[in-house]
């Protein structure tokens, strides 16, 4: 059981209501969810163009916490340029790479043949084009807006208003999904496909649903977890338990109907996991009357999954020579300029250089390793950079809060998703670019406002710098007559 705490009304107060920047970023947070979950085609102008209008308030998130949040809040521009420091750095690095292409063209009589031009290793380069730079500025704009949901939340009231939202959103497009597939439809609702079976409900390649499933079971189960744990919670079959705990497994047995072998194989095995934490958690710690049942259900569940995980996983897999040779050229592009790489989107324009005889003829636009692809297009500074923010970020997390349950069981499915990256390309898709940088974040914010921090301001010196007209969060003024659980 988490610790319960006495909570003065005033506190109360604070807890249960938004702020205006939260409730900024609460709808801002939602209109973006629906974007990315609604439309799957990962390279779609109507998206990306979406994502970076929806990114640029931002800004006027944080500075609308500055003016009205009740405290005085210390560092708050500081802490977003260190957080967003990463996102910066590869803007830049996408800018100074656009003075050196390293495509160029030979003319042999009446002939024209493109080529790779020397280049200065020890500066970025970029063969991009004009899509290339709305697909990374999108990009950029999800990780700036996710990255204030470790900022501006002020209590773990917020994300249990908005989780159950959001994971609620994913279960709707998993249902339809389902249905898509029950009704023999040859291509994703709303785009145009790829002439390939591989695809599901809005994502036309199905191991991007893979990623995107296997964060939001871990985050329904989560939830579910969550709302057993209180010292009142509701009997588990009153509570809204069994309806996270269905949205999960919907989202998790999906990894059947995937394609793509290993990312389905994680999902299952994601799944069981998390049916195992579940049957564990009511063996140990419920008090509810059916918890036995519970259990053994979720225990048997998770042995079916993991059964499954285990087949797709040794399934043999008539793509598998190309995508080693897709890995290979990706690794053989690093070798050729691995200190800043070749730029972003540079790997499907320089991979007739560096793919072998299997691949000739045909066009890919993804190496099927985002490590691979990562070090080919963003080298060994990129790498150093991304992968350092990230570590950083957990030992923050291990080295003050290790047993924040929660958190746990959101970065199971983002390091799920870790593990499909090395051998495929979760996040080329801006739904789950977003869906792990949310779920992180979210971990991560949670994670510090625990610990019977029930009003969290991020200040050491809370005072009072805002004027009550302009304040519109409310205070308790009356004498303090009652306790509160």
């Amino acid at each position: 059981m988490e610790n319960s705490v006495q909570i003065l009304p005033r506190d109360k107060l604070l807890r249960d209501n938004f702020t205006p920047a939260e409730t900024l970023l609460f709808g801002v947070t939602l209109i973006m969810a629906s974007i990315v979950n609604w439309i799957g085609d990962p390279r779609s102008f109507w998206l990306l163009g979406s994502l970076l209008i929806v990114g640029c308030l931002t800004p006027v998130i944080l500075k609308t916490h500055e003016q009205t949040h009740p405290f005085f809040i210390d560092l708050l521009w500081p802490k977003f340029w260190i957080c967003t420091t990463p996102a910066w750095i590869f803007l830049l690095q996408f800018i100074i790479g656009l003075t050196q292409n390293p495509l160029g063209t030979l003319i042999l009589g009446e002939s024209i043949f493109n080529i790779v031009q020397p280049v200065n290793i020890w500066l970025p380069s970029s063969a991009s084009d004009s899509s290339t730079c709305v697909t990374i500025i999108g990009f950029v704009a999800i990780y700036l807006l996710t990255s204030t949901l470790y900022i501006v939340p002020k209590s773990r009231s917020f994300f249990e208003r908005i989780l159950p939202l959001l994971c609620f959103g994913a279960v709707i497009v998993g249902v339809i999904g389902y249905i898509q597939k029950g009704l023999g439809l040859t291509k994703p609702l709303f785009t145009n496909g790829t002439g390939a079976n591989d695809f599901f409900a809005y994502f036309p390649y199905d191991g991007h649903w893979a990623a995107f499933a296997t964060l939001w079971c871990c985050a329904c189960i989560a939830m579910m977890l969550l709302s057993n744990r209180y010292d009142d919670s509701l009997p588990f079959i009153q509570s809204v338990g069994p309806w996270y705990l269905t949205g999960g497994t919907l989202l998790g047995a999906s990894g059947m109907l995937v394609e793509a072998l290993l990312p389905s194989a994680f999902l299952l095995m994601t799944l069981s996991v998390m049916l195992l934490i579940t049957t564990v958690d009511f063996l140990t710690n419920s008090k509810d009357k059916h918890r036995k049942s519970i259990a053994l259900s979720s225990g048997l569940a998770a042995c079916l999954s993991f059964a499954g995980g285990i087949v797709r996983m040794f399934q043999d897999d008539a793509f598998s020579s190309n995508m080693f040779s897709l890995r290979s050229a990706a690794f053989d592009m690093f070798k050729a300029n691995p200190i800043f790489g070749w730029g972003f989107d540079s790997y499907s324009k320089l991979l007739p250089f560096y793919s072998n005889d299997l691949l000739l003829g045909q066009r890919y636009e993804r190496a099927s390793s985002d490590l691979l692809q990562f070090l080919a297009e963003f080298g060994i500074f990129g790498a150093l950079i991304s992968l350092g923010f990230l570590i950083a970020f957990i030992l923050r997390y291990l080295l003050r809060f290790r047993n924040i349950h929660l958190t746990n069981h959101l970065l199971i499915g983002c390091g799920s998703v870790f593990l499909i990256a090395l051998c495929d390309v979760p996040f080329m898709s801006p739904a789950v670019f977003f869906s792990f940088f949310t779920i992180f974040f979210i971990a991560l914010r949670w994670a510090e406002l625990s610990r019977n921090k029930i009003d969290e301001v991020d200040a050491h010196r809370p005072q009072l710098v805002t004027p009550d007209a302009k304040r519109r969060v409310p205070f308790f003024n009356k004498q303090y007559q009652e306790e509160e659980k």
